[in-house]
């Protein structure tokens, strides 16, 4: 593999990789996907969905323990439910962020609209390694996904949610992926340097 050219796209500057005449397809996705907060209505398709869990599922995890559950929630009433205890708990400056993101609207949603909504329970580290595999997993089949880091505000502050879901009693939520077709395009933003030492 080797480094050959130099691509620009919204501001950033796209290492291109060949092997052979191919892109390297796996980077370009990383180096496409973005946060999307801006969803539509549209739902995912059955076939779409046990793809990226499935991303999920093959997950790295230490010394293969496996110890992060996936629930899927596509229920209106449950997506509900877990909105309004976003609305009652989540703590400034917070809650003005999650506005603003809403174009101002103070109908907050903890997911932002989406119509589906994976919760990962477990290892926190193996947890995040699933969340990032399913967000990948949805840029390549061209669904939106938004890491969802507040959810565990909800479990705290409701017990009863957790046992609600069917979550197993071990399994402590730690992250919420939130998936959808965009209805917007996001823009890139700019990566810092100097984050990067070579020894």
């Amino acid at each position: 593999m080797k480094m050959i050219n130099l691509l620009f796209k919204n501001g950033l500057k796209w290492y291109v990789f060949l092997r052979g005449n191919k892109m390297n397809e796996t980077l370009k996705i990383i180096r496409e996907r973005r946060s999307c907060r801006f969803f539509k209505n549209d739902p995912i398709s059955e076939n779409d969905l046990k793809e990226i869990l499935d991303a999920g599922i093959w997950a790295p995890t230490g010394m293969n323990k496996q110890d992060r559950h996936f629930t899927v929630i596509r229920d209106k009433a449950i997506l509900d439910r877990m909105n309004n205890l976003a609305r009652a708990h989540t703590p400034e400056p917070v809650r003005s962020r999650l506005v603003e993101r809403n174009n101002g609207k103070p109908d907050i949603s903890i997911h932002y609209f989406a119509p589906a909504l994976i919760i990962l329970s477990g290892g926190e580290t193996s947890c995040a390694i699933a969340a990032e595999n399913i967000c990948i997993a949805a840029q390549s089949l061209g669904i939106g996904s938004c890491m969802l880091g507040l959810i565990s505000i909800l479990f705290e502050n409701d017990k009863t949610l957790a046992p609600d879901l069917k979550i197993p009693g071990d399994m402590e939520p730690h992250l919420g992926v939130a998936l959808g077709y965009a209805s917007r395009e996001m823009p890139a933003p700019e990566r810092l340097s100097g984050k990067v030492t070579y020894l």
